[in-house]
């Protein structure tokens, strides 16, 4: 029972972080673009579902909407970048600035007006009338006075709703980008002068790539505040570099053969990392240690794909060796 725990917490770190780690793998490998977004559309995810939730909106819309939130801020961040033709870190670094003070507002909009810029939020225990309090307790009991799940298999629902929406997630991401204009954003990544030229409006695809990028990890921060059920401006802190981890770690691992193997690589990535954490947390370390430890695994990790050909490339030496 302790190993299905153990496996259950690292999907439930790991699948809000797939979404987060494949919005970042669609700027930063389809578009050709280090876009610092990230941390800021995953905290206005988590404030504005979290808010929503707090103020008894169905979590199912709550998530819709933080998904739309998202996107703003990627089309933000492109505007800046096409449009106003500031440098796209730049642009990534103002939307992020921004959404720090977005945030607040939003947090706020919760507790009275003497409090509006209240920087943290927390509906763990609110009593609510009707209605579930997140996606999650749409088919399991839930104490509302407690603010707990009742039934034994709550996490293992918990777990499969989360990867329901990863799932139907990188289905639609497939899916569009494998029509026409989901081409087209993907021709203006890898080439801009030549999409140009086959009639793609370059400055439109980038901002609808981004926008779909961010909206993915606002999902993905809308998951994660709906597990956690609490919110602050420092909640979404160090999450992009998870994500980059978590595509890097995935690449290494699983290959990059086809778009569809790169995207599971991507996911599974995520799941990887949050392996490689626990692995860290077991081993019983002191606090000050586990980052060095972290960051040792993750190391070993993206080493795998040179071990591998190092061996493989042993193991045909020493067999043309056995046939001479």
């Amino acid at each position: 029972m302790q190993v299905l725990d153990i496996v259950l917490n690292i999907l439930s770190s790991g699948l809000p972080c797939a979404l987060l780690a494949l919005g970042i793998f669609l700027t930063y490998r389809l578009l050709d673009f280090a876009d610092l977004t990230a941390e800021g559309s995953f905290l206005v995810g988590m404030a504005v579902s979290g808010v929503l939730i707090y103020n008894e909106v169905n979590p199912w819309l709550a998530t819709l909407v933080s998904l739309f939130a998202g996107a703003g801020c990627g089309i933000v961040t492109g505007v800046l970048n096409r449009v106003l033709k500031i440098p796209k870190l730049l642009s990534g670094i103002i939307t992020m600035t921004a959404s720090m003070s977005i945030v607040l507002i939003i947090l706020g909009a919760a507790h009275d007006i003497p409090n509006f810029f209240n920087s943290q939020l927390s509906f763990t225990n609110i009593v609510k009338g009707s209605g579930p309090q997140t996606i999650y307790s749409l088919l399991q009991p839930y104490d509302y006075q407690l603010g707990v799940f009742i039934a034994p298999w709550s996490n293992i629902i918990k777990v499969a709703i989360m990867l329901l929406v990863v799932v139907v997630a990188m289905g639609l991401i497939y899916f569009f980008f494998g029509t026409e204009y989901g081409m087209a954003i993907r021709a203006t990544g890898m080439n801009e002068k030549m999409a140009t030229a086959q009639g793609i409006n370059p400055d439109i695809a980038t901002i609808v790539g981004v926008a779909i990028s961010n909206a993915l990890i606002a999902l993905a921060g809308s998951l994660y505040v709906q597990e956690t059920k609490t919110v602050s401006t420092v909640s979404a802190t160090g999450y992009l570099v998870v994500g980059l981890a978590s595509i890097l770690i995935g690449e290494a691992i699983f290959g990059k053969r086809s778009f569809k193997n790169w995207l599971i690589s991507v996911a599974l990535g995520s799941v990887v990392y949050f392996i490689i954490i626990t692995i860290a947390i077991r081993l019983g370390l002191p606090t000050e240690l586990q980052k060095l430890l972290y960051a040792i695994l993750i190391t070993i990790a993206l080493c795998l794909p040179l071990l591998k050909m190092k061996l493989s490339s042993f193991k045909k030496k020493k067999d043309k060796e056995a046939t001479l």
